[in-house]
């Protein structure tokens, strides 16, 4: 079974390395309009056709907008899967946001049902209430109960992810598996709207910026070259390079040494997408790791 979760944005996958994690928490942010909604609905509306659950936890529009936008973007559809259950939304909690963590996860427990897909629009309201660090610590084990529950999506408005006066974003980026960017930079044609993958852990993913486009019946979609997918495809041609380093190491290591040296390479060629020769940083990992063998 994969360890991976597709999204439903075309194009999304090929520079994330394949989707999301399972059980992991991706957050999505960006101004106002530049499409963290319609990300978070995509990535239910793929789940949905192939017969998952999803939850889909509203913070600021009520049933009625989240189906009114749906229909903007032609999926009116949707609504079926609400009305049999497979789409549950819930908007309703306490007005003390203070306890609005605890409300969610209580509220996402009691509605789920198996492998399930998770949308959290937006969590700016808690991250507002977030006055001091003790209670922004309360964010962690909020991302640890979210990544027992299923896999995530969090949008946040920018200026919770931007720098406050003592240095820190509001949301602390650290706790998060993915997180993406969308802009609407204003320049019209192929950048007035953008992408970015500024991190996403234990994956292989795309760096820059990419032109997204917001289709109706689509949804988003990523403009990805040839030439930027080539960078992230694994470079077979040094495999003859990556065998004989492995020879070396059989030769000059023993125990756990070796063995842990065997599994580092493996995990560089594996992930090996450069189109450099690995040659000469294979050895300088053997010259290193002898010093501390001696």
């Amino acid at each position: 079974m994969s360890n991976r979760v597709p999204t439903g944005i075309y194009g999304f996958d090929e520079i994330s390395g394949n989707g999301f994690r399972k059980n992991s928490v991706n957050i999505v942010f960006g101004g106002t309009g530049v499409g963290k909604t319609t990300f978070g609905l995509q990535y239910c509306l793929y789940g949905l056709n192939r017969g998952e659950k999803v939850i889909y936890v509203s913070l600021e529009m009520d049933l009625k907008q989240i189906l009114r936008d749906c229909r903007g973007l032609g999926w009116g559809h949707i609504e079926n899967y609400i009305e049999n259950g497979d789409m549950q939304v819930i908007h309703e909690f306490e007005d003390d946001v203070l306890y609005l963590s605890r409300d969610i996860i209580k509220s996402i427990k009691e509605a789920k049902k198996g492998e399930t897909r998770i949308v959290i629009d937006p969590l700016t309201p808690l991250a507002f209430a977030m006055k001091n660090k003790n209670e922004r610590k309360a964010m962690s084990r909020f991302f640890q109960e979210l990544r027992k529950l299923g896999t995530t999506i969090i949008t946040y408005e920018k200026q919770m992810i931007e720098k406050g006066e003592q240095g820190e974003s509001v949301v602390p980026l650290y706790l998060a598996d993915s997180v993406i960017e969308l802009e609407n930079l204003g320049y019209g044609e192929l950048f007035d709207r953008t992408l970015r993958i500024i991190k996403h852990r234990g994956s292989k993913h795309g760096e820059g910026i990419y032109p997204i486009s917001i289709m109706k019946g689509l949804g988003i979609v990523v403009e990805v070259s040839e030439e930027k997918l080539e960078t992230l495809k694994t470079k077979d041609q040094y495999q003859d390079t990556f065998n004989e380093y492995k020879q070396k190491i059989e030769k000059q290591f023993k125990g756990d040494v070796r063995d842990s040296l065997l599994r580092r390479i493996d995990a560089i060629q594996s992930h090996w997408t450069k189109k450099e020769d690995p040659e000469q940083l294979l050895q300088l990992v053997i010259e290193t790791e002898k010093k501390q063998v001696v």
